[in-house]
């Protein structure tokens, strides 16, 4: 008998809702508690996006049991993705390796007037601060912790139905 949370009609409405409270958190702390999102925040946010679009075609498509398998192999992927860009940005934050160039973390320029420039254009929110954490984890840490579970719960789906 298959667990209630683990039927494959259920899964595509769970993963979906998480996918649009995760965004809908991280929207509030950007409008409501006025925490503006680095460069790598704004990423991290694409593969939920991407998420809830596979959930939904899944949804709609759930009769179609082949074809949400694929999806759910889709999502894992996506996951995985997220989970990969959450440690790219901790290990920013935890200064282990520098960020790209949007990270705002470059300062490469041979003359002044390039390097006034270059600050000038340099990103107001920098990924290697945290800027909000909970019990020493930050917004980045809470995310690959998510994107993982997300990921191993849709791994779980995938093998079930296998």
């Amino acid at each position: 008998m298959k667990i209630f949370l683990f039927k494959p009609n259920v899964a595509n409405y769970l993963v979906g809702l998480a996918c649009c409270l995760i965004l809908a958190t991280a929207y509030a702390f950007e409008y409501l508690a006025n925490l503006q999102p680095c460069v790598l925040c704004v990423y991290q946010r694409i593969p939920y996006t991407v998420a809830i679009g596979l959930m939904l075609v899944a949804a709609i498509l759930r009769k179609n049991s082949q074809f949400n398998l694929i999806l759910f192999i889709a999502t894992s992927v996506v996951f995985a993705i997220g989970s990969a860009i959450a440690i790219f940005h901790i290990g920013i934050e935890q200064h282990l390796w520098q960020g790209t160039p949007e990270c705002g973390n470059f300062m490469k320029t041979d003359s002044i007037e390039a390097l006034r420039k270059q600050l000038l254009a340099q990103p107001i929110v920098r990924c290697d601060e945290v800027a909000w954490s909970l019990f020493g984890i930050s917004m980045a840490g809470y995310n690959f912790l998510i994107s993982t579970s997300l990921l191993l719960y849709s791994l779980v789906i995938v093998f079930q139905r296998k």
